[in-house]
């Protein structure tokens, strides 16, 4: 098994690593982070005041996520000091909320994006109990996942430094840690990040071909029973 990667190793020269990676796609790294947010205030239709970004690491999808929720209250929080402190410096207006100080804190909204394949999978089924946790009544937990049987996803992951340590799932089997916690009840998922920036024109197409396992990525929205 390997080694699972700090990301506070790689907290000062994350977005550089990952610009290199996604260069292919988009020469504006925000493009991915802003579909993420965007696609968020698509499918969430509720009132929504408090968000969290659950492993936001250094905070590449806050700016975006409040732009598209501009009436709620962003929260972010990571297992990594080194990430949440260039958040701190970085995202004014965000509240900033060590791993260990979460317990008491509840969210409308939690968004956890590229998060699970770091986590090993022993552990899975219990961060998604603590998910539910932190979730208000009635409230949602909204993930994006690598798409494992996308074979540029594949490439990606395979060489990507901060990427070590990743154990890719399905979209099948993610729906299945959720239901394994009784309290979450997935909603809606389906595949996205078919295009690239520069054929963004084609955005409109994604929602016909969510059911199609080929986009780059897929997401899982679910609520609190």
């Amino acid at each position: 098994m390997s080694q699972r990667v700090d990301f506070d190793d790689y907290a000062a020269r994350y977005e550089g690593l990952l610009q290199e990676q996604l260069a292919f796609f988009s020469a504006d790294r925000g493009y991915f982070s802003e579909y993420k947010a965007a696609c968020l205030r698509d499918e969430i239709h509720g009132p929504v005041r408090r968000i969290l970004d659950f492993g936001c690491g250094i905070g590449l999808s806050l700016p975006y996520v409040r732009k598209y929720f501009p009436e709620a209250s962003v929260s972010a929080t990571d297992i990594s000091s080194g990430s949440l402190e260039h958040v701190r410096q970085n995202q004014p207006g965000v509240e900033v909320i060590a791993d260990a100080d979460l317990a008491l804190q509840r969210f409308d909204l939690i968004l956890v994006a590229g998060v699970v394949h770091h986590v090993p999978p022993a552990e899975r089924t219990e961060m998604f109990k603590r998910l539910a946790r932190l979730l208000s009544d009635g409230g949602e937990v909204f993930v994006f996942e690598h798409n494992p049987y996308n074979p540029v996803t594949r490439h990606l992951v395979s060489t990507c430094p901060f990427d070590a340590d990743a154990q890719m799932l399905s979209r099948r089997r993610l729906m299945a840690l959720m239901l394994g916690t009784t309290e979450l009840v997935p909603q809606d998922s389906g595949y996205c990040l078919f295009f690239p920036e520069r054929l963004q024109a084609l955005r409109p197409l994604e929602k016909a071909l969510r059911w199609l396992p080929l986009g780059g990525q897929y997401f899982v929205r679910a609520t609190k029973a």
